[in-house]
């Protein structure tokens, strides 16, 4: 390709405009998506239709995880159980490097502006890392049930305290003395804040709405951090991967079934056979991984439903269950790591899932060919 042209795609890639809503046309896909392949990550529309443009190089590994801070301007990378970071670099600029952080094994997030990375110390506690000059500030809290959020501006630690009281506790990283507790009964696993502070998600033992008498299980609920006890059933054996950036969305993997669930219960679409990856700012779209079959083939299933069923108190306010599932029988799949979803195995193309519209679409393809995650930024970069 001559370089008139490529850097016209690149410029198009990592400045493009979200479109106008009165007259959009229907390929117009607000947003962009960098996803692994070959030793690089590449950046490429959301549609799938322009030239990927390669924007870093990537060490020896399998790549996990792809996240982005909400501008979209900062990558936070897993590859074989260690983390980078690197910026997105400005068109025409050689691919980035990435650069290893000093972070131990399990989660890790961006907070909202890219100044911090939540990760994980090397014995398991909370560690933040400050981007612009790499200090770390640890916290004695289990890194894998600890969240960063922002809301007025303010930034705050959310996290379940198990070991004496077990409650959700949160602070201000400005002072961190000032705990507060935010929910009465900690999660047992899964503890994950949404980005502004005003939810959290988690699983919880619960006796299931029916039959009744039945025992006990793991159920996944959300629940609101405002000191309050009630809670809400979501997809019940679903592992939540990620919050869209607006705090209303969920990104689930439930078995074998690529989610997106509204937060607050009610609403959610799936679809079997694909791998949750990544989810929109908006939650109006999710990235999931295929098998290269269903890019020719146009394979997997597609399900959507909507809560059913009311409860008081404690136990639920209303759930959300995917269908084709017995009553108390949990869907294998896939493995679950450090909160992640193991990837598939075999090779991997990368598809666009919706949620918007009065039926379940199959996902459309974006990338054939793929080597690893992928991660969904918004179509314009506002981070620094």
């Amino acid at each position: 390709m001559k370089r008139g042209v490529w850097l016209a795609s690149a410029v198009a890639l990592f400045t493009s405009a979200a479109p106008g809503p009165a007259h959009a046309g229907r390929d117009d896909i607000p947003g962009r998506v960098v996803f692994a392949r070959g030793g690089s990550l590449w950046l490429t529309d959301a549609r799938g239709k322009s030239k990927a443009v390669e924007v870093a190089t990537l060490p020896a590994g399998e790549v996990r995880l792809i996240r982005t801070d909400a501008g979209g301007g900062t990558l936070v990378v897993e590859i074989g159980g260690r983390w980078y970071s690197a910026a997105l670099p400005t068109p025409g600029a050689p691919p980035a490097t990435l650069a290893e952080l000093p972070c131990g094994a399990g989660p890790a997030r961006l907070s909202q502006t890219a100044r911090f990375v939540l990760c994980a110390s090397p014995d398991g506690q909370a560690r933040l890392v400050r981007l612009g000059d790499g200090k770390t500030f640890d916290r004695a809290a289990p890194a894998a049930a600890t969240s960063l959020v922002e809301r007025d501006g303010v930034r705050r630690l959310v996290w379940t305290e198990t070991t004496e009281t077990n409650v959700v506790k949160a602070a201000p990283l400005a002072k961190l003395a000032d705990e507060v507790v935010l929910a009465p009964e900690a999660p047992v696993r899964g503890f994950l804040a949404a980005p502004d502070g005003s939810r959290g998600v988690g699983v919880y033992r619960a006796r299931p709405l029916k039959p009744a008498g039945a025992p006990e299980r793991d159920e996944l609920f959300g629940f609101a951090l405002d000191g309050t006890t009630g809670r809400r059933r979501l997809i019940r054996d679903g592992v939540v991967i990620d919050w869209s950036w607006d705090s209303r969305w969920l990104l689930v993997q439930d078995g074998d079934k690529a989610c997106i669930a509204r937060a607050t219960g009610g609403q959610f679409k799936c679809w079997k056979g694909y791998t949750a990856v990544s989810i929109a700012p908006d939650g109006a779209w999710a990235l999931v991984l295929g098998t290269r079959s269903d890019a020719t083939t146009g394979g997997g299933d597609a399900e959507e439903g909507k809560g059913k069923g009311k409860g008081k108190g404690e136990e639920a306010e209303g759930d959300a269950e995917g269908e084709g599932q017995a009553e108390g029988e949990a869907e294998g799949g896939e493995e679950e790591l450090d909160g992640a979803i193991a990837l598939p195995k075999g090779p991997m193309s990368l598809f666009r899932a919706k949620l918007n519209g009065p039926y379940t679409e199959k996902p459309a393809l974006i990338e054939t060919v793929v080597d690893g995650a992928a991660a969904w930024l918004p179509a314009t970069s506002t981070s620094p």
